[in-house]
């Protein structure tokens, strides 16, 4: 069949239909075109075609529907748009010291943002050159790079092919993941492209060196030089800047801390690296190779350890600020800056880690018998003690169910017979404990803050979270009381145990400490030995009721000395005006008692304790500044004045007595204007003592973080003047040895106009003989 007869039988097959039927039934059998021309397959290919046509649109229509599918899926896990011009990144919040210091920081990721320009070069150089030689002459994919990765592979050599900027890419966004896959790898690539297409290679280097994560729970190169090497990143020198790039393989097993010999050889891999690009000579590598690792660590989270519980104080004092105003301390950056002066700070731990230590041996000394056991005097005496130590462990609490019993005696046996664990509870709980706080009474400025022994093991601040009895050093406010009503520190009372009765028929008497009594006393001498005897025989008189047996009627002079401290600083809501105020039954915090006495230091006018003194974003913008809330003037200048040269008698003493403050002069040598006040409570609990010159009011608390450890009554240590005392003097003596520190020799100056009380220009020479009031 010529192809003219083919076209004209295609042609007649489909135009017509008997003839189509005519051939679907078996056609002309005489017909030899029949054997040249399958009717039946000509239809087969007919149908064939419909059904390729037909088949070839739905499969072509379902490769675009998954190819788009694949670009949207693909796509969604990309950064917008918004996230590519503003990478989002959790840099640590800095509390700073005012003279600049780091003291703490707040993170998820302990990461400092810091500049290019405050970067060392060294640490530039070893990172292009270990990581992306050819940095400065891609556009975020090293072509050559890449295309060698499947050869490597084929090689059994395992090689990185990404960029700097693609692992910036997976560093700033997390959702791209670090998974191995095809998807993943083509997503970081895309995204490196769009970084180079906004941002400089400076701006690339600056964030890569920000973000990424070294060892020891660094984040970002400022705070991996801090934490290892205790400098800036700026600072950082070639061996050091090798050590810490290096890490980056591998963050723990290049740990240069932990692991030393793998940290040393990834370093000279480095200096071979840096060698090899151009930017070391080879003499200079092949010496620096042969140098050890030297570090200088500084765990991130025991950073300025001593400040760590002020850093906890500084947050309460900042966090509903933050939150209002939508920051997170933990992710933004934030620089706040504070009060605190670092190197006052650094003495004042000294003086406390020292005094405490010492205290600690002389304490349980005390307790313990000659050949006895551990404290075995305070057991003996307190029966009841260890017994509610146990009450309170876990393994007590759980006792029950591993003993299957419910009885508190069974557990108890089980328990005691335990040496081991017994002995662990005894000595952990018999810790004594510290405060320490200065503050400047001109500004209000707290100066220094050490809140306990050790923030690792005791959270708990005894600066202000802790509110004790404050014992003797209560007692100024009960003179001040007295002297803002017309006494003087001449004036004299009798040094006998006064006795008032109750209205149930009983009796209220105290005594000195020591049992010490007899003859009229002044004022200025019952204030320095801090005589009971005296300071309650004040109380009739502030009450009003001179003469006076009935304790009844000692309230008003309780709630006029309560209001005073309260005026001056001390929170005294909920403590009851009982006459046993004017012994400090009150409980107070250290703070707060500190604070208090820097109304006398100040000319009578109380500022509320300051620590923040304003905030800055992370670009150092300020988005906060903080005044003193309060200042007013509560008590006269003269009356502020009297008072301190009242308590300088606590430390100068008198012709013929000793003031307990005394050993600050002879233990310590300090020779400048100084007053204070030492404090005891009744039972040993509680250790006071509080100093004032008029540039810091340094205060100190000692005692257990639990109630019942005491002091023995005959104790070398269990007062004020033998425990907190010497941690203030100890600082004293730290500071002002230093030309460097804030220290000052200032006097205190009277008042202008002032004019010293004179014994002996009124009636009864002074003397108090319980008829009320004497004008002068």
């Amino acid at each position: 069949m010529s192809n003219s007869d083919f076209d004209n039988e295609m042609d007649r097959y489909f135009n017509d239909p008997e003839y189509r039927r005519k051939k679907a039934n078996g056609g002309d059998k005489n017909n030899d075109n029949d054997s040249i021309f399958n009717w039946n397959i000509l239809s087969s290919w007919k149908h064939a075609g419909n059904d390729l046509y037909k088949w070839g649109g739905i499969a072509g229509g379902l490769l675009i529907i998954l190819f788009t599918g694949f670009l949207i899926y693909l796509f969604s896990g990309l950064p917008s748009i918004q996230d590519l011009e503003n990478p989002q990144t959790a840099v640590a919040t800095e509390v700073r010291s005012r003279d600049g210091v780091v003291l703490d920081r707040y993170y998820t990721e302990n990461r400092s943002y810091i500049s290019y320009e405050n970067i060392s070069p060294h640490v530039i150089n070893a990172l292009i050159a270990t990581e992306d030689h050819r940095f400065y002459d891609h556009w975020g994919i090293d072509v050559i790079r890449t295309l060698a990765v499947p050869w490597h592979l084929i090689n059994g050599r395992v090689q990185g092919g990404s960029t700097i900027t693609q692992q910036l890419a997976r560093n700033l966004y997390k959702k791209i993941g670090r998974e191995f896959s095809v998807i993943r790898k083509l997503r970081e690539m895309i995204t490196a492209i769009e970084i180079e297409d906004n941002y400089t290679k400076r701006e690339i280097i600056e964030m890569y060196l920000n973000t990424v994560e070294f060892p020891n729970s660094a984040f970002g190169i400022q705070s991996a030089a801090r934490t290892h090497y205790g400098k800036n990143a700026q600072d950082l020198t070639v061996t050091e800047a090798a050590t810490l790039i290096g890490s980056l393989k591998g963050v723990y097993l290049y740990n240069p801390r932990i692991n030393p010999e793998n940290a040393t050889a990834r370093r000279n891999t480095v200096l071979m690296q840096l060698d090899k690009r151009g930017f070391l000579s080879d003499t200079i590598a092949t010496r620096m190779i042969n140098k050890p690792i030297t570090l200088d660590y500084h765990p991130p989270s025991k950073t300025r350890r001593e400040s760590k519980y002020f850093g906890q104080y500084v947050r309460q004092q900042v966090d509903d600020w933050a939150e209002e105003n939508g920051y997170n301390l933990d992710t933004d950056g934030l620089t706040i800056y504070t009060t605190i002066d670092s190197r006052l700070q650094k003495y004042a731990q000294q003086a406390v880690e020292t005094k405490l230590d010492s205290l600690q041996i002389v304490f349980e000394d005390e307790w313990t018998s000659a050949n006895g056991e551990f404290m075995d005097i305070l057991w003996n005496r307190y029966p009841n003690f260890l017994g509610s130590l146990i009450e309170e462990t876990d393994r007590y609490k759980n006792g029950f169910s591993k003993y299957d019993t419910d009885q508190r005696s069974v557990v108890m046996e089980k328990l005691k017979a335990d040496e081991a664990f017994v002995d662990s509870v005894m000595r952990a709980r018999m810790r004594l404990e510290a405060g320490f706080v200065g503050i400047d009474p001109r500004s209000g400025h707290i100066l220094t803050w050490i809140g306990g022994s050790n923030y690792g093991d005791v959270q708990f601040d005894h600066v202000y979270q802790s509110k004790r009895q404050t014992g003797s050093t209560f007692k100024p406010f009960v003179y001040t009381v007295a002297i803002d009503n017309g006494y003087m520190p001449y004036h004299k009372f009798p040094n006998e145990p006064p006795v008032f009765k109750q209205k149930t028929g009983g009796t209220w008497s105290i005594t000195n400490y020591g049992g010490d009594t007899g003859g009229m006393v002044p004022l200025r001498e019952g204030l320095a030995r801090s005589l009971n005897n005296v300071t309650v025989s004040l109380l009739p008189e502030i009450a009003g009721a001179p003469g006076t047996n009935q304790l009844e009627d000692l309230i008003p002079a309780a709630r006029k000395i309560k209001q005073m401290a309260q005026n001056m600083g001390i929170d005294m809501e909920g403590v009851e005006p009982y006459p046993s105020i004017a012994l400090g039954t009150a409980e107070a915090s250290l703070l707060d008692l500190v604070s208090a006495y820097t109304t006398f230091a100040n000319q009578g006018v109380h500022i509320e304790p300051l620590a923040v003194t304003r905030i800055e974003d992370k670009a150092g913008n300020v988005v906060k500044e903080y005044q003193a809330e309060s200042q007013q003037e509560v008590i006269s200048p003269e009356t502020a004045y009297i008072m301190l040269d009242m308590m300088r008698g606590v430390i100068n003493g008198g012709e013929d007595y000793y003031g307990t403050g005394v050993r600050l002069r002879n233990s310590y040598n300090v020779k400048q204007d100084i007053a204070g006040k030492t404090g005891t409570t009744q039972n040993a609990a509680d250790t006071w003592f509080v100093g004032m010159t008029p540039h810091i009011v340094m205060g100190a608390w000692v005692g257990g973080a639990d109630r019942r450890i005491r002091f023995p009554v005959t104790s070398r240590t269990g007062q004020g003047a033998r425990t907190a005392l010497p941690m203030v003097g100890q600082f004293i003596k730290l500071a002002s040895s230093d030309p460097e520190a804030p220290w000052s020799y200032e006097p205190f100056e009277p008042p202008a106009g002032f004019v010293p009380p004179q014994e002996g220009t009124g009636q009864n020479n002074g003397t108090n003989t319980g008829t009320g009031r004497i004008d002068w």
